[in-house]
């Protein structure tokens, strides 16, 4: 359900905006008839609210499409555009507007409205309450002791060599132990409830390439990969095994920082 805040014309956006108005509206009188400063109020007033009206309603639809409310596209900045475009004049677009008048933000990938993700953010498909999102993010440091545990006791039941870096030299005693760490801790990851993994499911790829991971990427960054995974495990995209994650692990990776920075 779309959550509109029924104070929206004393919040200090929609002032804002109605000044923006004012200023285009100031403009274009100088080529227009006079009017009384009462008209152009009640114009004015009733210019803004539309506006915000239709960009709440373009938001809500975009928030279900993109699971990012508050985010508003190229096709949406169209779609607002062409819906209030005839009201405001081709010199004055409403997503111009908007932004000036601090409704919305310029972002890399558009325009994002802060207020408008802050009163609906449950309209994500993947929307958790704060108390979810926190336990998810901390089941792997939660984990670390059993992981680590289960880490020793499955490279005790593996052929020594297995344990070989994509170069062919052989790890030592630490490398082993970080691989193996970052395949259960990935596994554990994606599915929270899976028995640990058969002896016949490890392979020297597998091995190889977590280890390149590891080697590769700050713990930071590791930290921020498990806990991001926790979070969007039951995503259409998310791979559902550490086979596939590492194999796709340069993408993923990158999608978790984007994540990040988007906040």
């Amino acid at each position: 359900m779309l959550n509109l805040p029924l104070d929206f014309e004393r919040m200090p956006e929609f002032w804002q905006l109605k000044e923006t108005l004012r200023t285009a509206w100031m403009e274009r009188m100088v080529e227009g008839p006079p009017q009384s400063s009462e008209q152009a109020d009640a114009e004015i007033e009733d210019m803004a609210a539309l506006l915000w009206m239709r960009l709440w309603i373009v938001l809500g639809y975009l928030a279900r499409a993109t699971n990012r409310p508050g985010w508003l596209n190229a096709a949406g900045e169209r779609q607002l555009n062409h819906a209030c475009g005839r009201k405001f004049g081709e010199d004055c677009p409403p997503v111009g507007l908007l932004a000036a008048g601090t409704v919305l933000r310029k972002i890399e990938d558009g325009y994002v409205c802060d207020l408008f993700a802050t009163t609906n953010e449950k309209l994500s498909g993947s929307f958790m309450t704060k108390e979810e999102l926190g336990n998810r993010k901390s089941l792997i440091p939660r984990s670390k002791r059993v992981i680590a545990q289960t880490a020793k006791d499955q490279a005790q039941l593996l052929p020594k060599d297995f344990f070989h870096k994509r170069d062919g030299t052989v790890m030592n005693a630490d490398e082993v132990d970080r691989s193996m760490v970052a395949i259960i801790t990935l596994d554990r990851a994606v599915t929270p409830k899976r028995a640990p993994r058969f002896q016949s499911t490890y392979t020297q790829g597998l091995i190889a390439d977590a280890w390149h991971v590891v080697c590769t990427t700050s713990e930071e960054d590791l930290a921020d990969f498990y806990g991001w995974l926790c979070v969007v495990r039951e995503h259409p995209a998310t791979p559902k095994s550490a086979e596939e994650i590492l194999r796709d692990f340069d993408r993923l990776l990158k999608t978790c920082k984007e994540m990040k920075r988007r906040g």
